[in-house]
């Protein structure tokens, strides 16, 4: 008789066990973790715990300067949508929203205080004395012209007379450099400023608005949301839109640029 009533509460107790485990098991639940790819570059929401089989709903937001650019786990990209669905499995998971800084430059003309002188494959801005020691790196210049007025221009494009007297043959003028570095630009009328916007950099379109036949060696009377495609020496074809526009040889010009 105790044996009996022994293996009687035995399959009670594993009964019960059973029945703890599996109540429980149906309501684990997974941390679902979201880094943000650089710091302080945008916000996210989705990040909680999930069961397993639930989806959660992901949000991405750029702060000023920033694009986003895809959502990684483990350096597998998952998305390139700021809304991404991520169904949770039965483990806990880190999720990446990676972010870019866009590419914005303000160049100064000739007798601005700010630097003048870009370099696309740096994205470093250059003084003419720094530029003049890195020839090979310029390719975009800004100076102001009375008839091309605010513009924009690569060192092989015959300017003289702008950063020093015609006659004078100071070696730090671009139009006495060694190296001339050529970009040619071609205004853009085809595409929004939205969908400038929309564009992620390195988008495999962005040749596609350079026009061969059209190309010129500047960039002239600008104004803000003039949008120009180009083609530095190196074959660097990119897009860039005009957002600021002081007027003048002190002036400068600010634009946001996206290179394939």
């Amino acid at each position: 008789m105790m044996k009996t009533n022994f293996f009687k509460l035995l399959v009670v107790v594993l009964a019960l066990t059973t029945s703890f485990y599996a109540c429980n098991k149906d309501d684990e639940t997974y941390k679902l973790n979201l880094l943000i790819n650089p710091e302080n570059a945008g916000t996210v929401t989705g990040a909680g715990e999930y069961e397993e089989g639930e989806v959660a709903a992901l949000t991405a937001s750029a702060n000023e300067g920033y694009e986003f650019v895809n959502w990684t786990k483990d350096e597998t990209e998952l998305s390139t949508e700021v809304n991404y669905s991520y169904t949770i499995t039965a483990t806990d998971v880190t999720i990446s929203a990676n972010f870019a800084m866009n590419n914005i430059a303000t160049l100064g003309a000739q007798d601005s205080e700010t630097p003048g002188f870009l370099s696309i494959s740096t994205g470093e801005v250059y003084p003419l004395e720094d530029a003049y020691e890195n020839q090979d790196l310029i390719d975009i210049f800004c100076f102001y012209e009375v008839g091309n007025d605010i513009a924009l221009a690569g060192p092989n494009s015959n300017i003289t007379g702008i950063f020093s007297n015609e006659e004078d043959a100071d070696p730090m003028d671009p139009a006495n450099w060694d190296t001339k570095n050529e970009t040619r630009f071609f205004e853009v009328t085809t595409l929004t400023v939205e969908q400038f916007d929309a564009l992620a950099n390195g988008d495999e379109s962005i040749q596609s608005y350079y026009n061969e036949d059209e190309g010129r060696r500047k960039a002239k009377m600008l104004a803000v949301d003039d949008i120009y495609a180009f083609k530095t020496a190196e074959e660097t074809y990119g897009l860039l839109k005009v957002t600021a526009v002081v007027d003048g040889s002190a002036g400068s010009v600010t634009f946001e640029y996206k290179i394939k």
